[in-house]
């Protein structure tokens, strides 16, 4: 059983970016952060939006034994043992 969560699309987050700007509350001034759960936001630094070449790869839960599908940047998909074909993706850089 293979499990594969939604990954947002480009006209997905054009579309949100419509409604944020219709909101009167949001000015070109507005910060922007990352929430991951923990206790505290994540702030996203200037320059951490760029486009690059991601591969899927696949990882068995060894409890579960239940198939769940990633994505890694292309540099790093022989240690994840990628096998996806290449596509191009928006990446936000949180490397903290």
């Amino acid at each position: 059983m293979e499990n594969q969560v939604q990954c947002m699309t480009f006209k997905e987050l054009k579309d949100m970016l419509h409604v944020l700007e219709e909101n009167p509350e949001v000015t070109d001034e507005t910060k922007i952060f990352l929430d991951t759960g923990w206790d505290s936001l994540q702030e996203i630094l200037p320059g951490a939006v760029s486009t690059r070449e991601a591969q899927t790869f696949q990882v068995e839960d060894p409890l579960t034994k239940e198939t769940f599908q990633g994505y890694s940047l292309v540099e790093k998909a022989e240690k994840m043992h990628a096998s996806g074909a290449k596509e191009t993706v928006i990446v936000i850089e949180n490397l903290y």
